[in-house]
Order: C-alpha cells, then structure tokens, then sequence
C-alpha cells in the first residue's frame, strides 16, 4: 500500500504557473512536517539536533542539521528545531558550562572568571577544552533528549491504518493551502469526534447499501473526507465496522470561504452548498449530522432546525449530534472558553451561543420520535462534548462500540 501522506493527490482542475508553486511549496511543508515520524527517526531527530545545538560552530547549526538530517534520513525539521537550544539567552550559559566540563574532565581547575586569568589562557587549550566539553555536554542532552522524545512518540503512536487515513484524508486540502492541511490534519489528530462516527459505523447506520449522508454545518468536509479516505487506502484498522460505497455525500455550510475550500478538496465526490441552515431546503438522507453546530443557534432556531432535520429522515434514519454538554462542569466552561476564544479570532465580537445539557438533546429528539442514546465524545481533550444518537424506531441498534 503507497503512502497516502506522500502519494501525489488527484489533479481535479489543470493548475496554472502559480497553482504548481503553491503545490510545489505545499508538497515540500508536507514532506518537512512528515517525514522521519517513527517514533526511533523522531528520537534520533531530536538528540542529533540537540547535539548538534550543543556545539560551538555558530553560524553553521542550520547546514550541519540539514546535513545530518539528510544523511540518516531525519526529519530536517525536527532536528533543527531541537538545535536551538543554543538561543542567545542561553548561549552564554551553555558556552560556560562546555568550558567548564571540558576543564573538569581534563582534570583542570574551574574557571575563575577574572580577565586577568582569561588573557593568560593559551587560546588553544581554551578551544580544546570547549570542544571536550561540547561533545560531553552535547553527547548528554542529545541522549536525553532522544530518550524523553521516543517515549512521548511511542505513546502516541497510533494504529498504522489510522495514520495511513489521516494522511489521505488530510491530502486532499493541500490545494487549500498548508494552514488547511495543518488544521484537517490536527482535527484529524485530536479530535476523537471524526474516528468515532467513522469507526462505529454510524455514517452507515446499520446498513451495506450507499445512502446519503446529509452534513449540516460541514465545514471543511474533514468527515466527507475521512469517509473518501477509507475507501481510496482499502483498508480498516481493527474493530472498525464497514462503511459502505458510493455513499452520497451532502453538506450545507453557512461560510463561503470554508465552503469553498470543501468544494476544492473534495471535488465532485461530494456536493458542498454555501447555505443558510435556518432556511435552506432539506433533502432526504439517511443519516443526518449536526456535529458541534446548534449552541451557533439561538434556542428556537435550534427547536425549528431539529424539526426540518427529523422531517428530512428517512425512515430508519438516524441524527447524530454533537455538542457541549452545559452540566459538564469544568470540562463545559473549558468548551464555552475556547468557543469565546475561537469567535473573536475569527471577528464574530458578538456571537451568542446557546448551550444545553445532554439531557435536554435528548428531550427534545425524542419529543420528536427518535429513540436516543448519549456517549462521551471528549476522549483526549478538556472538553465536555457528547454524542447523541436519535433513532426512528424502525431503525436497528448498531453493535456497542
């Protein structure tokens, strides 16, 4: 099976001059940012580059990494990054201390630090005993260093199926630009929500026959994308329940901007509409998502968009909805935080949110007949974030995750 991280995307429209530089340029923050990722490559990345820092040829760290880093197929990056260690306002300090275990390893006095005793030192013992000192204290803190970062690797190491459907489904935003691709790729990374809808089967909905999958506020399209993504590597990591083919993929988003950046990685593979959720026109479809989308809402919008949503289901159909439980405690304040935070980021001064308990989902949907469920969703962030499930009663339970 062919990297999908390195693998060159499909071509979806003949790129002009400036469309192959940006590719161009796109590939090459790819290659920097992925390559050399197994946990020994990323360790030995990381004390090569601190030993490296450690030495006193400043002015040549960069080469020196660069070179290094090619040689035994590093991550360039990575080992330069570990380089600085030696920043000016700590330059000085280490400088001291090679000097000073240079000298104590060759059995020589500490350095007083009087100018009377620094002219009078030969300036080739001096050399020698900061190189001495060098190679130990720079031999030290690389293998330090690569200790400390092969175990934070090694935990998070993930499945090499997972790691294979994160770089395919990040791949495709390369055209969108590289902040696009970091952001698909972190989501991808740190949020459980996309891994956990996928995994369990849910866009399926207990059923091997293609629907459609009606996205509601999308996004990027990272879903649509994870979903293209299990087909294009022909793979499952274990536990996962099938998804099938030819899944007909619809997404309405209120953004134009990020809209049309779903329209750009995703092609004609799915159908992406800038669109208002409050008014625009609902099709048919299976499965129905709201993920992370109706605390936008004021509280009766949110009432009038769950009844459309219900009355768009087919029958079996089933909701799923994501969003901060508000009895959350200190995880819900965690989430309104970075809410705050992300909307003023973006402009939106005056954004509202309108939050509510997991239990109050669930009263709602099922005032609406649909049988429902709640499981966390938050794994591995500070967030109070739950999915639940609504059901039509025709619809059969999938197996526990």
């Amino acid at each position: 099976m062919s990297d999908p991280v390195l693998a060159s995307p499909p071509e979806r429209v003949p790129l002009g001059r400036f469309g192959r530089f940006r590719r161009t340029l796109a590939e090459l923050h790819v290659r920097l940012r992925t390559e050399g990722e197994a946990p020994a490559r990323q360790a030995a990345a990381i004390g090569v580059g601190l030993f490296i820092g450690c030495s006193p040829f400043y002015g040549f760290h960069f080469p020196l990494c660069v070179f290094a880093a090619r040689v035994l197929r590093l991550s360039q990056l990575k080992t330069y990054l570990a380089s600085n260690v030696s920043l000016p306002f700590i330059a000085p300090f280490l400088f001291y201390a090679e000097v000073e275990v240079g000298r104590f390893l060759r059995g020589a006095p500490p350095l007083a630090l009087h100018p009377a005793q620094l002219r009078t030192m030969p300036l080739g013992r001096f050399g020698a005993d900061l190189l001495l000192g060098a190679l130990a204290v720079g031999a030290t803190l690389g293998l330090v260093g690569a200790l400390i970062a092969y175990r934070a690797a090694v935990s998070a190491r993930r499945h090499p199926e997972i790691e294979a459907l994160i770089g395919a489904a990040s791949r495709r935003y390369l055209d969108c630009g590289m902040f696009a691709w970091e952001f698909v790729r972190g989501k991808l990374r740190h949020d459980p929500l996309y891994f956990g809808v996928v995994g369990r089967g849910l866009v399926a909905n207990g059923s091997d026959e293609p629907g459609s999958i009606l996205d509601l506020g999308c996004g990027r399209g990272i879903l649509f994308s994870l979903i293209l993504a299990v087909h294009e590597i022909g793979a499952r990591p274990p536990g996962w329940l099938p998804t099938p083919k030819g899944l007909r993929l619809i997404g309405f988003e209120g953004r134009p901007k990020i809209a049309a950046q779903a329209k750009k990685a995703l092609g004609d593979e799915a159908e992406i509409s800038t669109a208002n959720l409050a008014t625009v026109e609902l099709p048919r479809c299976r499965v129905a998502l709201l993920l992370d989308v109706l605390h936008y809402l004021p509280a009766a919008a949110q009432e009038n968009l769950l009844d459309r949503v219900v009355g768009a289901l087919e029958p079996g159909g089933v909701l799923l909805l994501r969003d901060a439980d508000a009895e959350g405690g200190g995880s819900y304040w965690a989430t309104r935080v970075q809410e705050r935070l992300a909307a003023l980021a973006r402009g939106d001064f005056s954004q509202r949110f309108a939050y509510r308990s997991a239990r109050e989902w669930r009263r709602l949907l099922e005032a609406r007949g649909l049988a429902t469920e709640t499981t966390p969703l938050s794994e591995g962030t500070p967030y109070a974030n739950v999915l639940v499930v609504g059901r039509n009663a025709a619809t059969k339970s999938s197996p526990a995750p």
